[in-house]
């Protein structure tokens, strides 16, 4: 599609509930220049997924077509290309404050793709009639996998160059959030569906639902099929013998209970001591939907479970002006000494860079390392953190991946510090990571991580109560492999 016809249907398709607020040119105009501005002083990543100069005409385009009014969630769509176009998932747009909040109305059904098909798997509607294991084909008349699609162009968090899983993923188990901040806030949708064990395609509205009621239902009728968010919590796996998963949600620090910091450590150690003294023949570190966290953390991880020395990053830079930011966030006195003391500016480049090559290795545990059979499981929401921790595995040859190709890539990305910037006007909000990491692992042409088993749901996944197809699938690879052993 052309350009400029494309930015026109996005100037001017309809402003639904939640954005009475009118803009001038010169305030869209002025906010859009804020954006460029703070982009190229700040962000590490233009020009790598998309070339600067097409990001230059993608931001002169816009910039020219700005009407003379405009209501607020028309700008906000019509930005977006700006920040979805740089295919990176550490780089977000953001509403501006209370356009969502947990009393915002928006669509009750949590749902799931099975090859191809979009259906219910928990609902949380006051009106029962669309159940679990409905057929979802519309809403207001556009085609979900349409809709799905859309989504998952617009919002890439947790999604970088190409990978289409982590974009895919986040957007459908977001998928209420998602469509309120693009589509508008509304107080029912036409909704288009076919019901269990029929043929029949039938249409009704649905009325929306608060964060807040949704919440409250899903933990009282799917009290089995929420996932634990207990971090480093350890179990064994019901009806195999010497197995059992860590259940990793997180590689940031824990909140409460952590004034000295050393929390995650002091679990961590704990978890693989027992490991070591239950002798459990298999590992799952289950890691799906593990969103990253302090890369501190992912390298104590990685002592435990990688034979060789690491590091976890081979080196990384920033641009100039991103320097003030980067060593005031947080604000803390020691942050611009440690941060000149590794650093040192290019003079080719005018980056700022660390050391070429890292001067320091992690050495293995000496205590509690895991020397057996790993397995990791992940899905399209691993990502930042939890990539670096993948991406040494596969570097030294360590366990296998089953599930879905995470959301990050293999070399690293942009990440390690963030300043969130509010555009002057509109208010809308835009997340800047402010480094590159690059990752100290084996040179490879990969991009991604693939599974070493793919995995995907079934019809009959998403109506079983309690069933988790991921860790079914890992104990048929475990009683495999005892059976080959045997043999």
């Amino acid at each position: 599609m052309n350009l400029r016809i494309w930015l026109a249907i996005l100037f001017f398709l309809p402003a639904l509930g939640g954005s009475a607020q009118e803009l001038t040119r010169a305030e869209m105009q002025k906010d859009l220049i804020f954006l460029k501005k703070k982009l190229d002083n700040w962000y590490p990543g233009i020009g790598y997924y998309l070339p600067e100069k097409d990001f230059q005409a993608l931001y002169d385009s816009i910039y020219r077509n700005v009407p003379e009014t405009l209501p607020y969630l028309n700008f906000y769509r019509a930005i977006n290309p700006l920040i979805s176009a740089q295919k990176d998932g550490h780089l977000n747009l953001i509403h501006r404050k209370k356009y969502t909040d947990k009393h915002t109305k928006v669509f009750p059904f949590l749902i799931r793709d099975v090859d191809g098909k979009y259906f219910t798997a928990f609902t949380t509607a006051s009106d029962t009639t669309i159940c679990q294991g409905t057929e979802i084909l519309c809403i207001e008349n556009q085609g979900i996998k349409e809709i799905h699609t859309l989504l998952a162009d617009k919002y890439r968090a947790g999604a970088d160059g190409d990978i289409p899983t982590g974009r895919f993923f986040r957007t459908l188990v977001n998928f209420s959030g998602s469509y309120a901040n693009w589509f508008g806030v509304k107080d029912s949708l036409n909704v288009q569906f076919i019901l269990p064990g029929s043929q029949d395609t039938l249409s009704r509205y649905v009325a929306c639902e608060t964060f807040d009621t949704i919440n409250a239902r899903l933990k009282k009728k799917y009290a089995k099929d929420l996932r634990s968010t207990q971090n480093l919590q350890l179990t064994e796996i019901d009806s195999i013998k010497n197995a059992a998963i860590l259940n990793i949600t997180t590689f940031s620090s824990f909140k409460k209970g952590n004034l000295l910091g050393n929390r995650f450590n002091k679990k961590l150690r704990r978890a693989f001591k027992t490991i070591e003294e239950k002798g459990y023949e298999h590992l799952v570190l289950d890691v799906r939907s593990n969103g990253g966290g302090a890369v501190a953390n992912s390298s104590r991880l990685l002592s435990y479970i990688l034979p060789e020395p690491f590091t976890v990053m081979r080196s990384s830079s920033l641009k100039p002006k991103a320097v003030f930011p980067y060593v005031t966030s947080p604000i803390n006195p020691i942050s611009p000494i440690h941060f000149f003391f590794h650093h040192h500016r290019d003079r080719t480049t005018g980056l700022w860079k660390s050391a070429p090559e890292p001067k320091r290795y992690t050495q293995p545990a000496r205590k509690y390392a895991y020397r057996k059979q790993l397995y990791f499981l992940v899905n399209g929401a691993s990502y930042s953190a939890t990539v670096s921790v993948l991406a040494h595995a596969e570097s030294q040859g360590v366990g296998v991946r089953v599930g879905e190709t995470p959301g990050g890539a293999y070399w690293g990305d942009f990440a390690a510090r963030f300043r969130v910037v509010k555009l002057p006007n509109s208010r809308i909000k835009v997340r800047i990571p402010l480094k590159t990491l690059y990752h100290n692992v084996k040179p490879s042409e990969k991009f991604d991580l693939e599974p070493h088993y793919p995995v995907s749901r079934t019809y009959e996944d998403l109506v079983t109560s309690g069933r988790d197809f991921g860790v079914e699938y890992v104990k048929k690879l475990i009683l495999a492999k005892g059976k080959l052993a045997e043999n």
